[in-house]
């Protein structure tokens, strides 16, 4: 509302008020405060309409000039799909300012919060790991307008996640981020789903992997932060065995010089028990200890563990990724704690032990799978030192 003051240096009064945020003060050119007040009121009132007719013209005259580059564009042949779709976001931003589209990490907030009360909570855990993951890879994005988010960034985020992540868990916290996005495309938020056409990561054992060589280990041994990781790599490497069978691990499965337990994982019959001997350097780590070997990894999820794991690789200047052969594109193999079970049956292989007997101690049951964990690399360079030489 108006006011009116008087200064020193003039007879008259002014009127004063606020507009769009801005203080205004004007002469009434009246000596009469009665009359400056209605004067006042006349100035603001008549202001507040130039204001309005002002704004209800600027949002149809951007349309208006929208609309017209669109038709230039479509004239001369540049007018795509994708770039009518962008022109069509530009006026509803001039219709709506204060719309900025949503943004992921609010979206994906609000979406958790009614999957909370529907969805056990194991369940929606996973979904609120994911979407932390994919907040933290998106960065700023994922507080800008969400429909700035591309395929290459939904790609980056994905490849971030493999970085430390096993395959099935990056390809399940992958389709948590493109359940997400596909809700914000049926609330009209976005008019594609960014995530849609993004492959999913290979799983499980079928994908290509690479062994550590005995100084990688030992580099992994001395970058471990605690006596229990140095027994859990310890007994991978020495044991073959898989992560989720090595935490399930107590002192009663030491049996004398060996460790006895049922895999849970393969095709294993019931009362199938690996026994698995030991290196003297593994029954030193048990020595004296009792009840569960690894209570405090054990407590961990899975993922964490993993990516535990590789940042002890890191830390020790071993690489997760390898190059397996040269080419266009190159063949890569990711190494990460799975690794150790290849690279204890390739270490056999390479000592010439038996194909019954490797099988014997990983539990293969099967021939096909057991060659996709054996790297005769040793072996390989053995059968060549063996050709006949040919120097003169």
């Amino acid at each position: 509302m108006a006011t009116t003051y008087k200064t020193k240096q003039s007879k008259f009064w002014f009127a004063r008020y606020t507009l769009n945020g801005k203080r205004i003060s004007k002469s009434t050119k009246s000596e009469s405060r009665r009359e400056a007040k209605r004067i006042a009121a006349g100035f603001e009132a008549q202001d507040r309409r130039e204001a309005a007719r002002a704004e209800d013209t600027e949002i149809p005259a951007m349309i208006a000039r929208t609309v017209e580059l669109a038709a230039l564009e479509l004239q001369q042949g540049r007018l795509t799909l994708i770039r009518a779709e962008e022109l069509i976001r530009q006026m509803v931003q001039a219709a709506s300012p204060e719309d900025t589209g949503g943004n992921f990490k609010r979206f994906a907030g609000e979406w958790l919060d009614i999957k909370e009360k529907a969805t056990a909570g194991p369940t929606w855990r996973s979904y609120r790991d994911a979407v932390k993951a994919a907040t933290a890879i998106l960065g700023a994005k994922a507080e800008g307008p969400m429909r700035h988010i591309t395929v290459a960034d939904m790609e980056r985020v994905q490849a971030a996640m493999a970085e430390t992540l096993r395959g099935r868990t990056v390809n399940y916290y992958f389709s948590v981020v493109r359940r997400i996005l596909q809700s914000a495309v049926e609330k009209d938020i976005l008019t594609k789903n960014p995530a849609q056409g993004v492959k999913g990561k290979g799983t499980g054992d079928s994908r290509r992997r690479a062994e550590f060589d005995a100084d990688e280990v030992r580099a992994i041994l001395s970058h471990v932060p605690s006596p229990e990781w140095y027994g859990l790599v310890l007994l991978g490497a020495q044991t073959g065995l898989r992560m989720g069978d090595l935490l399930k691990l107590t002192a009663d499965s030491v049996v004398g010089n060996r460790l006895q337990i049922q895999p849970s994982k393969g095709k294993v019959k019931s009362g199938d028990v690996l026994k698995i001997p030991l290196r003297p350097e593994g029954l030193a780590w048990l020595a004296g200890r009792e009840g569960e070997l690894f209570p405090t990894i054990k407590r961990m999820k899975s993922e964490t563990a993993s990516g535990s794991f590789i940042r002890f690789m890191r830390d020790a200047g071993v690489a997760n990724r390898v190059v397996l052969a040269a080419g266009d594109p190159p063949v890569i193999a990711s190494r990460s704690f799975h690794s150790l079970r290849h690279t204890f049956t390739s270490w056999m292989a390479n000592a010439d032990v038996a194909s019954d007997v490797r099988q014997k101690l990983t539990g293969h049951k099967s021939e096909s799978v057991h060659r996709r964990y054996t790297h005769h690399d040793a072996a390989l360079d053995r059968a060549i030192e063996a050709l006949p030489s040919l120097e003169g």
